[in-house]
């Protein structure tokens, strides 16, 4: 995870605008802004000042794999439905791999909004799936009504593709009415 994306998810997780958090950290505006959009490069030290500012700390912790914050942005500038899917696959296959407290640390940050509503239904889904594999505690942001479908969808299919099997599909899954087979979690 980059210090950009790391510092847009913090700040928006805790409901502080750039020009707040420039007032506290006593960081000038533009330079948050140049920070978060990845123009600028802070030092570990101003990186550190500005997440205590919303309530986070730095840690360095041993994990591996991507973690849901990175797959949601992926998602979101996605170029097409292939792409998006794949950096859902490797969000799965990142949890699939993983110790169980990797996957506690890969989980635990809310990501932001995809801008597509059976993506983010779909991100909360497979989270819960591979915590409940390891009965691991869920993070709270899985169970929030953003994260549900009103309908059922299938996030990675398009007009002409074939509805996937109701039968086949995780339980995490179907609680949110995203329709994706528990086959399409298996990495190509």
């Amino acid at each position: 995870m980059t210090a950009s994306t790391l510092l847009r998810a913090s700040r928006r997780a805790s409901g502080v605008t750039q020009g707040d958090l420039a007032l506290r950290s006593r960081i000038s505006q533009p330079n948050v802004s140049s920070i978060e959009n990845g123009k600028r490069i802070p030092t570990v030290e101003t990186l550190e000042r500005l997440l205590r500012q919303t309530g986070h700390r730095l840690i360095a912790v041993s994990a591996s794999g991507v973690d849901a914050t990175e797959t949601a942005e992926r998602i979101a500038t996605a170029t097409s439905r292939d792409s998006a899917l794949r950096a859902f696959l490797d969000f799965s296959d990142s949890l699939a791999n993983t110790t169980d407290i990797d996957r506690i640390v890969l989980t635990v940050t809310e990501p932001p909004s995809t801008g597509y509503p059976s993506w983010d239904a779909a991100l909360a889904a497979l989270v819960d799936y591979w915590l409940s594999q390891a009965t691991l505690p869920a993070p709270v942001w899985i169970s929030s009504p953003s994260r549900f479908l009103d309908a059922p969808d299938s996030p990675q299919l398009g007009k002409y593709d074939l509805a996937p099997e109701v039968a086949k599909v995780p339980t995490e899954f179907l609680r949110r009415n995203v329709l994706l087979e528990l086959s399409t979690l298996t990495s190509v």
